[in-house]
């Protein structure tokens, strides 16, 4: 049955085959002969107008983002008429009350070595040198160097950092009306007051007047219990490099953080001997102030000066041990 149909419609089959590849070839032969065929095409370039240069604008600094990204401000525009240069009004000398007034590098012979700067301005303390003795203080605010009152502690402008955004720590004094400061650089000496003399041979010199001595400025009324006299913390907290010849202190550690500063080879009849501290102790508070950095102990010092009452916290062999002391006296 099935041989009688392939044999009745093969003619047909065969028809439809040769129908597709004659398609199938005409296509092949059509796609090959366009693509033979066709043009390329082809751009003339140097018919085209040439472009004119397209100008670049010069690089503009925004100021004002600028000194925001430095936490600044930018400087206030002059005054209309207000010139600048050499035809400039010289600045006249500063008034030490006027606390707007800006200060100029003071001429003493001093060079400040290290200040700490109070959260209260009244407590800031300056460690300067006089460069005529060489003598190193501790100065607080009203007090007198070389002549001049030290009015404050305060971070001025660098004018020679390149960013603008650079400060320094000065010292700020009133030196015959005229506001100043003292720096890291020493003081070229025109507003020193002239050196002391030497001593000449077998003329004796002018001796300073003593202050009370370690045991009469400090008297024991019991145990861990004492009277100090005002008079004799004044004198003593003027001159802190006496004192830290009495003894050798260190910074003291424990657990890898700072707990206080340990004395050792403490002097007889020193200060320390006489409040009572001895070798190997750790002072660890004063006041409830922790003494657990140098610049904390330079400010607690300064804030001994006004306390009528002074409590050391001391840690001797392992245990702790307060020691109280009522100041008395002028």
């Amino acid at each position: 049955m099935l041989d009688l149909f392939f044999r009745k419609y093969a003619w047909t089959a065969t028809l439809l085959l040769l129908f597709a590849a004659a398609w199938l070839c005409a296509r092949t032969v059509n796609t090959v002969v366009a693509a033979v065929i066709r043009p390329r095409p082809a751009v003339d370039l140097s018919a085209l107008p040439s472009a004119a240069a397209r100008p670049v604008a010069p690089p503009r600094l925004d100021s004002e983002r600028l000194y925001a990204l430095v936490g600044q401000k930018p400087p206030a525009a002059p005054a209309a008429g207000q010139e600048a240069g050499a035809g400039a009004q010289p600045q006249g000398p500063q008034n030490c009350a006027d606390r707007n007034a800006a200060p100029v590098k003071s001429g003493l012979r001093a060079q400040l070595v290290a200040a700490v700067i109070s959260d209260h301005p009244r407590s800031s303390i300056a460690s300067i040198t006089d460069l005529n003795t060489r003598e190193t203080r501790v100065y607080g605010i009203g007090d007198q160097l070389l002549g001049a009152t030290v009015l404050s502690i305060e971070r001025l402008r660098d004018d020679r950092d390149a960013t603008g955004s650079g400060v320094k720590v000065v010292a700020i004094v009133c030196d015959g009306g005229q506001k100043q400061y003292v720096d890291f650089e020493p003081g070229d000496g025109s507003g020193a007051p002239p050196p002391r003399p030497l001593a000449r041979p077998g003329v004796p010199e002018e001796a300073e007047p003593a202050g009370p001595s370690a045991a009469e400025g400090v008297k024991k009324l019991a145990d861990n219990r004492y009277e100090v006299k005002k008079k004799f913390i004044d004198e003593t907290l003027s001159n802190l490099n006496n004192v830290a010849t009495q003894a050798r202190i260190v910074p003291s550690f424990k657990n890898g953080v700072a707990n206080g500063f340990k004395l050792f080879s403490i002097q007889p009849g020193s200060l320390y001997s006489a409040i009572g501290v001895e070798n190997g102790d750790v002072i660890q508070r004063i006041n409830g102030y922790e003494m657990n950095s140098p610049d904390k102990a330079l400010e607690v010092y300064q804030k001994l000066r006004e306390t009528p009452h002074i409590s050391i916290e001391i840690e001797r062999n392992g245990q702790v041990i307060r020691k109280e002391y009522n100041v008395t006296g002028p």
